[in-house]
């Protein structure tokens, strides 16, 4: 009887330890696991730096969209964060990607990239293409939705993705952007209270997030409470976007 009782407890005991069994890989440091599911979100208000002023880079924000949450500063070598938001008011716009000289997350095992998204055609509705300046403000708010809808599927071909930032159009660059900076306050010349604005522009950015899913995001503001039309009388730091994720693997963003 003790023989049998035995032998009973080491095959249960070899069962429990089978490798079907075997505990799960701890998260990275700070990552809980709680991912989103496929879906739309908008975060709203999103407290940055709101200290920031257009002498210097904003202290830098760090946000999973996989997990729709802001991550800690010190967490910016690992792969639990997706874009990180820095810059003059936070508003450029860095993929995870620990290949990328320049990043934040440079060194780290970051494998994020990002694109946006351009069609001139559409812009032109809106944006002087050649001046690279808003024709009129505030821009319709119907264009937000329309360009955010537009994009359906993930199109490397014409939009490759980079591991560097999408930032402000042209602005000190080459490189198109998701909004435009008024720097000297152009737009409304003799007005002192809109020199050094930032205007957000109806233009889609795509991101392969570190774990590979992918992701279309839409700034709306970077002032608090969203204003359609800011001055320098709106506080900066307070972002506000919209963003939807895909967590099948595939690559289609046509998702309501």
């Amino acid at each position: 009887m003790y023989r049998k009782l035995l032998w009973c407890l080491l095959l249960t005991a070899a069962a429990a330890c089978s490798k079907d069994d075997a505990p799960a890989k701890p998260e990275e440091p700070g990552g809980d696991g709680n991912t989103v599911k496929t879906g739309v979100y908008r975060v709203v208000n999103l407290a940055a730096d709101t200290t920031a002023t257009s002498g210097g880079n904003a202290v830098s924000l760090y946000y999973s969209l996989e997990e729709n949450k802001v991550i800690p500063e010190s967490q910016r070598q690992t792969g639990n964060w997706d874009i990180v938001f820095y810059g003059i008011y936070n508003s450029s716009v860095y993929p995870n990607n620990g290949a990328a000289l320049g990043s934040p997350g440079y060194g780290g095992p970051g494998r994020a990239v990002i694109s946006v998204v351009v069609n001139r055609k559409f812009d032109a509705q809106y944006y002087d293409t050649l001046q690279y300046k808003p024709l009129q403000l505030p821009i319709d708010r119907n264009l937000f939705a329309t360009a955010f809808e537009s994009v359906k599927t993930v199109e490397e071909d014409k939009f490759p993705f980079i591991t560097r930032d999408i930032g402000l159009d042209h602005f000190q660059s080459g490189f198109d952007g998701w909004g435009h900076y008024d720097f000297y306050g152009l737009l409304f010349p003799g007005d002192p209270k809109k020199s050094h604005v930032v205007y957000t522009m109806p233009r889609v950015m795509v991101i392969k997030t570190h774990k590979g899913h992918y992701a279309k995001l839409m700034m709306e503001n970077i002032y608090k409470d969203n204003p359609a039309n800011p001055t320098r009388d709106n506080k900066p730091g307070f972002i506000t976007f919209r963003y939807a994720i895909q967590m099948d693997g595939s690559k289609n963003l046509d998702i309501q």
